[in-house]
């Protein structure tokens, strides 16, 4: 008996040093992909038409105003992709505070180093509409940078502080960065290589499967998918323009959150192993879900 237990376990051994001697390798440990969609990043935001085909319903506030009567019938609202909650804009949300919050934290840090404006400005004076154009490669460090990892960079090499991505000071700086693009569409450079090798990373993660349930960010959200069908109460919509409302004041938790805050909450649904914003694959998942956003405005503070 004793024999055979020990040569069970010998061959459990074996069979892990197999595994870990390919992923040493180089090779991918098997995992199921959701049936891909066909989306041109060329198209931005106008990519929604033949994909869920409810753009013409929310491409601007007069048409999601013309359809505001579906707001409350959950087989019509999800048509509008939420954008209905951007009409509300006079009245006062959390999300307007984390703006005042953040510009007041980055006059603060300017007064202490003016480096910390010109280090977000990447060597200018002013953050007005450049919100819009993250994602993007940074030659200087090397690496696909967002709003929220510029942050971090410039509090850490400027003020020695530690602003990590997914905390309170991080969002209110963030949001408060991309209230000055607010109506600037986006226009993340799909013809930088190292941008469009993040997005095609990014893409083939929307569609990887994981976690307990074996669920993929497109089980949700691409036709013949959940899309458009309710799911523990919700409907889901579809990936188009979801990028451009971020840091959004999410009112199920109320909390501000970082669109890969928002990734990591999904994870945690699919009950699947979580990672931290600022990590490479949210990183790559980010360019894609806003290069689907290209064309589109940026649109903070916004409520979900």
């Amino acid at each position: 008996m004793r024999l055979k237990i020990h040569a069970l376990a010998l061959a459990v051994v074996a069979s892990f040093g197999a595994v870990a001697t390919v992923i040493a390798a180089g090779d991918e440990p098997y995992r199921e992909h959701y049936p891909q969609a066909r989306i041109d990043p060329a198209q931005g935001v106008n990519g929604d038409i033949g994909f869920s085909d409810t753009l013409p319903y929310w491409r601007n506030e007069e048409e999601v105003e013309r359809n505001a009567k579906w707001v409350g019938d959950p087989n019509e609202q999800w048509k509008l992709n939420w954008k209905f909650m951007d009409l509300d804009r006079i009245d006062l949300h959390p999300g307007h505070l984390a703006v005042d919050e953040g510009e007041a934290m980055v006059a603060k840090f300017a007064k202490r180093s003016p480096a910390f404006v010109s280090c977000l400005a990447e060597g200018g004076a002013k953050l007005d509409g450049l919100a819009a154009a993250y994602p993007k490669h940074d030659a200087a460090l090397g690496r696909i940078v967002t709003v929220e990892s510029r942050i971090e960079h410039c509090a850490k090499t400027v003020l020695n502080e530690d602003i990590r991505q997914g905390t309170p000071p991080n969002n209110k700086i963030a949001v408060y960065f991309k209230s000055l693009s607010a109506g600037t569409p986006i226009r993340v450079n799909i013809g930088d290589g190292k941008v469009m090798e993040a997005y095609r990373r990014g893409e083939k993660l929307f569609y990887a499967k994981t976690g307990q349930l074996n669920f993929a960010c497109a089980s949700c959200h691409v036709p013949g998918s959940i899309m458009g069908h309710k799911l523990r109460g919700e409907t889901p919509t579809t990936p188009f323009a979801d990028a451009a409302h971020y840091p959004t004041y999410r009112t199920p938790v109320g909390a501000l959150e970082s669109i890969q805050e928002r990734f990591a909450r999904c994870l945690g649904q699919m009950r699947t192993a979580q990672i931290k914003p600022g990590d490479p694959a949210f990183v790559d998942l980010e360019v894609f879900m806003t290069v689907l956003s290209n064309g589109y405005p940026v649109s903070v503070p916004s409520a979900r």
